[in-house]
């Protein structure tokens, strides 16, 4: 089946949000559902930069609002304490005017799942049992380059952001830092076990260069919509300049069906992605996180790894 993909490009951040919502209306079943769950990425709660806009929620929860009653979760597990992200980018009102729980991932209860170490080894680790038992997953953030993966988009927002973070230099986050290879792996077996039903990338202004946290902005203007999380990060990376056989986690997502990462199985709704085209400066390293494939873990899924662009 060819994926839906919304890209808008309206002219203000809550317009691109609400006509992508709108143009794959028809592909959001929000029916039985009974825990709706929007995860957010405050990978800081100090810089907006780096972190999910409130005006990007908003026309979303105006959204999910006219279709279901039920419970909605706004949720993240920061690396600095979530509460200070709610209070300082403005989510305390947010949650009062469309009655939702704001939750700090990291106070919650956890269920033990098995990845893999550096070494191909078993590692189990702590990912948040409330995450993985709603029954709606919705993924909302900014589109930023990356120090381990080249790009951080919905996938690799929801597998991070479910795992335990406390502040022990071993935490589960920190744990699954395993060298470029294994962590490719283990973002895609995270994608597997939790995808999410609905990815909403807000590129009205993204981060470049040192990101995820430390990196600068760039104005792009646009949003990606889909329920295919590995369409949407896929058009969203290409877009920006990216090669998908340079990321690991989501060629291994396309490969293994999770999603269509081929621009040539989508419906695109909406703007022309001729028109969309912004080069992303990369991170500095990004040439050696392009490093990530390995004839072990080619041989434990069952896959040929591709070969590298010259």
């Amino acid at each position: 089946m060819r994926s839906k993909v919304a890209l808008t490009r309206t002219g203000t951040r809550s317009g691109n949000i609400e006509t992508g919502l709108q143009l794959i209306e028809s592909e959001i079943d929000l029916r039985d559902k009974t825990n709706v769950f929007v995860k957010l990425n405050f990978v800081s709660t100090r810089v907006q930069l780096a972190a999910t806009h409130v005006d990007a929620v908003r026309p979303l929860l105006r959204f999910i609002r006219k279709r279901y009653d039920g419970k909605i979760t706004i949720a993240e597990s920061s690396v600095e304490p979530t509460l200070e992200g709610f209070t300082r980018f403005n989510y305390l009102d947010l949650a009062k005017e469309f009655d939702v729980e704001l939750v700090d991932l990291n106070r919650g209860e956890w269920e033990v799942i098995e990845l893999y170490s550096s070494s191909l080894r078993p590692m189990k680790l702590r990912f948040s049992k409330q995450l993985a038992e709603s029954d709606y997953r919705i993924v909302i953030g900014p589109p930023k380059t990356h120090d381990t993966v080249v790009v951080t988009l919905s996938i690799k927002n929801i597998a991070m952001g479910g795992l335990k973070h406390g502040f022990a230099v071993w935490s589960d986050k920190r744990k699954m830092h395993q060298g470029y290879p294994v962590h490719n792996l283990n973002l895609y077996l995270l994608a597997r076990a939790y995808p999410p039903h609905l990815s909403i990338i807000d590129g009205y202004v993204g981060m470049e260069g040192s990101g995820p946290i430390g990196g600068t902005p760039t104005d792009w203007g646009v949003s990606v919509v889909s329920t295919d999380p590995v369409a949407a990060d896929s058009l969203a990376a290409h877009l920006m300049g990216f090669n998908i056989s340079d990321i690991g986690y989501l060629w291994y997502c396309h490969q293994k069906g999770l999603g269509t990462g081929d621009m040539n199985q989508m419906d695109i709704l909406g703007a022309d992605p001729q028109d969309c085209y912004h080069h992303f400066r990369p991170h500095p390293t990004s040439e050696a996180q392009k490093h990530w494939r390995d004839k072990r873990i080619g041989e434990l899924l069952r896959l040929s790894m591709p070969v590298a662009e010259v």
